[in-house]
């Protein structure tokens, strides 16, 4: 299955670095950073987008709704995380400069950069997504019960909280 994912997970990093380009390039006052309109970027999130929301329901599926991005980026080094998180941020801040400063300038420039911080949140967390389901996939052998405790191969009950496991459930490749 890796091998299924490892090329989305390059087109979302691909895409988040047309993205910063993008948005550089609009703070520069450049439209058409690549030679010509970067708005197919706009559409390529869908194709990187799809598949990661998918793994993220699987990552998390077993944890508590309120652990749904911990479960979904457990794959992940911790500077990735924080680097997501902090493009999040960043990507809200710019979008409400924008919207504050720029809505009715009519500039290209201006309006890519304004949807290019939205870009490169969507197509960086898509591969964050992605590199996690690869890496937990590869790496991560042991059960969790809903709560994240790790529980035996055969248990059927959580040892610490009690909580129904169900049945074993085999490693897929």
């Amino acid at each position: 299955m890796n091998s299924l994912l490892r090329p989305f997970m390059y087109v979302a990093l691909a895409g988040f670095f047309a993205s910063l380009i993008a948005h550089i390039a609009g703070y520069m006052g450049i439209g058409k950073p690549f030679g010509f309109d970067p708005w197919p970027l706009h559409m390529g999130i869908f194709a990187v987008w799809l598949p990661a929301v998918l793994l993220s329901q699987r990552l998390s599926k077993e944890f508590p709704q309120k652990d749904m991005w911990k479960a979904t980026l457990r794959g992940c080094p911790p500077w990735m995380k924080r680097a997501l998180y902090a493009l999040f941020g960043y990507a809200l801040l710019s979008f409400f400069l924008f919207m504050a400063l720029d809505p009715k300038s009519g500039n290209e420039a201006s309006t890519i950069r304004g949807f290019s911080g939205h870009w490169l949140i969507f197509y960086f967390a898509a591969y964050a997504i992605l590199y996690s389901a690869i890496h937990v996939s590869e790496n991560e052998t042991a059960r969790r019960c809903k709560n994240g405790h790790f529980i035996e191969a055969n248990d059927k009950y959580c040892r610490q909280c009690g909580e129904h496991v169900g049945s074993v459930i085999e490693k897929s490749s």
